[in-house]
């Protein structure tokens, strides 16, 4: 991975309770944010992370930075409670990144999406074109409601996406339930290798037609 800076969201809502992956949900997701983040950091110096919940509001746990400690605590203090709206968190994202102290590099959204996608296909559509628009690239890890989920992040996937160097610079991510580890099976997906890999595993790479 090159320079980047990143916004990781997270899926709090009550759905992450459900024991269906590796221990619940929520305690899955938090480890396959904490190693995407450490991925992501060790790869360039000045790459950066940031760190927002999407349930009960919005609510920015850490704005961007380079220091894997204070990702790592902001990602363990999110607490599970009420609906998630991905289309909030998503424009949420896109003000941190427009406020980016470091404007070189790619600027991309990692949303974990765990619980019913309640925005308007249309919506999310127009939102994907306006991130792409401003040089925004988006992976979306589905999992736990991803069969309920599929064909409105498809088309927002669909949306987002450009090509970059020939490769999809946005994809969606697919990981059913299991007794798999989310974290394991995301590392052989294009969310660890971004612009530059393919996918393998429960990867089904959104965006561009594939």
């Amino acid at each position: 991975m090159g320079l980047e800076s990143c916004v990781v969201c997270l899926d709090n809502s009550d759905f992450m309770r459900n024991g269906d992956y590796s221990s619940t949900r929520m305690e899955a997701q938090e480890d396959a944010v904490l190693l995407l983040a450490n991925a992501k950091l060790s790869s360039n110096p000045e790459s950066t992370v940031a760190v927002v919940s999407m349930a009960n509001g919005v609510d920015v746990k850490l704005t961007l930075t380079t220091d894997v400690g204070s990702v790592n605590t902001s990602v363990r203090s999110a607490r599970i409670g009420g609906r998630s709206d991905l289309s909030a968190a998503l424009q949420v994202s896109q003000l941190l990144l427009k406020n980016r102290q470091n404007t070189h590099g790619q600027q991309r959204i990692v949303a974990f999406v765990g619980s019913p996608v309640e925005t308007d296909v249309k919506q999310l559509v127009r939102q994907g074109k306006q991130l792409r628009k401003n040089g925004i690239a988006v992976d979306i890890v589905s999992f736990g409601e991803e069969a309920q989920n599929a064909e409105k992040l498809e088309a927002f996937v669909n949306a987002v996406c450009k090509k970059v160097d020939g490769s999809d610079n946005s994809h969606l991510v697919t990981v059913p339930a299991g007794p798999h580890v989310l974290s394991d099976i995301l590392l052989t997906t294009p969310v660890f290798s971004g612009a530059f890999g393919g996918g393998g595993g429960a990867a089904a790479g959104g965006g561009g037609g594939g």
